[in-house]
């Protein structure tokens, strides 16, 4: 890094991706400019005095340790101006449409049926983030969101171009869940936050719906607290990859998201199968960053629950889950 860009990002910050100047710049900019306007005044009287007469004493020209040592006194010793917050207010948000997509093998332009959209400022899925990894394992600290609801809330994967409604509700979450493979390895589960929506509620205006992609999935663990684990084996027809769409509600008077409850009827493809590599692809289409299970819970200071291993052989399943394209079949 050159010293130039040095100087340059001291003296400016970033604010929401764009770079601004500190006030402290411009003591910079003011000293500069009276340093230079001492030595342009010196080189006048000295042009303008008689020849053979003394000319009249000038400051002597300021040094670069000089003009450093007046920036750090003026520009240093008061606080620095902190980069913005990130607003916590939904009023202050905007729901974004994102299109047009562009496919980044081809580079041609993709059409979906129903897009997605974004908040912004996109600042606001670090706390999404953080929320959501607290509703992955057991945490008696959580608070219950701040009011008991059910929503009524469009849902992007019935079959079509219509957008239905279907009903979620607020409430703790009690069931937390682990896929293995068919080893008995637990698969770290891929989460992609897919789209925003504004539901006309005050006490939960926006919701995010997440995707929870397990690759190769053959087993699920189920554990409540005071009951024994349940056991569900897993069938995946018509792809490799067990999804589950999770909803995550951003509490309006508690400031921070909470996880929705679907109600029944369950909504169509809820949880369903995809090819392998969806969510990589989707996640490089939409400019979308993916989040890994262990990442979050290691960024957020959460511990593992559910063990690395388990012996497929000593499972006893409730019952076998197959799940298609098109969602899921119990037997």
């Amino acid at each position: 890094m050159s010293i130039w860009k040095e100087i340059y990002e001291y003296l400016t910050y970033d604010y929401y991706g764009k770079r601004r100047w500190r006030p402290a710049a411009y003591g910079l900019l003011l000293t500069l400019a009276v340093a230079a306007g001492m030595l342009l005044a010196g080189g006048i009287f000295a042009l303008q005095a008689p020849r053979g007469a003394r000319p009249a004493p000038t400051l002597p020209p300021p040094t670069a340790t000089a003009v450093f040592a007046t920036v750090t006194a003026a520009a240093v010793r008061p606080t620095a101006t902190p980069a913005p917050q990130c607003p916590e207010d939904p009023i202050l948000w905007k729901l974004v449409e994102v299109r047009p997509f562009l496919d980044p093998k081809t580079g041609k332009s993709v059409q979906l049926p129903k897009p997605p959209q974004r908040i912004d400022p996109p600042c606001v899925y670090e706390a999404l983030a953080r929320d959501f990894a607290h509703t992955l394992v057991p945490n008696p600290d959580i608070p219950a969101p701040s009011a008991e609801k059910t929503l009524s809330v469009p849902w992007f994967w019935a079959p079509g171009t219509e957008i239905p409604q279907i009903q979620l509700k607020s409430g703790q979450v009690r069931e937390f869940s682990a896929p293995y493979d068919a080893r008995g390895r637990r698969i770290d589960r891929l989460f992609l936050s897919y789209t925003a929506v504004a539901t006309g509620d005050p006490d939960f205006p926006v919701l995010v719906y997440i995707y929870e992609d397990a690759p190769q999935a053959a087993w699920l663990i189920g554990r409540q607290a005071g009951e024994e684990d349940q056991w569900y084996r897993l069938e995946l027809q018509g792809g490799e990859v067990y999804r589950f769409i999770a909803p995550m509600a951003y509490d309006g008077k508690g400031r921070r998201w909470v996880r929705m409850l679907y109600r029944s009827p369950l909504p169509p493809r809820w949880s369903h199968a995809v090819p392998a590599g969806s969510v990589e692809s989707l996640a490089q289409l939409l400019g979308f960053p993916l989040w890994r299970r262990s990442e979050l819970l290691s960024r957020f200071g959460l511990n593992e629950v559910f063990p690395d291993t388990v012996n497929p052989s000593s499972l006893k399943p409730e019952l076998t889950v197959i799940l298609g394209p098109n969602g899921v079949e119990r037997r």
